[in-house]
């Protein structure tokens, strides 16, 4: 069985190689419930294509990574983290690509993961 496409590939791998991972079971329970939002984001673009797009949808992936990895987090790595914090102020998300990369950034630097195209391929 082929691939299908995915809207948001380095976010999936980056929540899946965490709910695998030694973390914490809270982290390991809220990265499955990330993993859930992405479904249903992918669900979402398979049907409808990423121009019809819910904001909303899009908003609880940034609402869920923000509980994943902790506003005490957050606050302590604040210039890392501040393409990810802009999100919250932004009115409308930035273009499908650009949130994967900064969901998955913030996920790698938070848990220490491996990212970018060379470990999604090796995943």
């Amino acid at each position: 069985m082929g691939q299908l496409p995915t809207a948001l590939p380095e976010t999936i791998g980056a929540a899946d190689r965490l709910l695998r991972s030694a973390c914490p079971p809270d982290a390991r329970h809220q990265a499955g419930d990330l993993l859930l939002a992405l479904a249903a984001v992918e669900c979402h673009v398979s049907s409808g294509g990423p121009a019809l797009m819910l904001p909303a949808l899009l908003r609880d992936l940034v609402i869920i990574t923000t509980r994943l990895a902790g506003q005490t987090w957050l606050d302590a790595n604040a210039d890392s983290a501040a393409a990810f914090t802009a999100l919250h102020a932004s009115v409308r998300p930035p273009p499908l690509p650009e949130l994967d990369h900064i969901l998955a950034g913030l996920l790698s630097d938070r848990f220490g993961l491996p990212w970018g195209p060379r470990q999604l391929q090796a995943s």
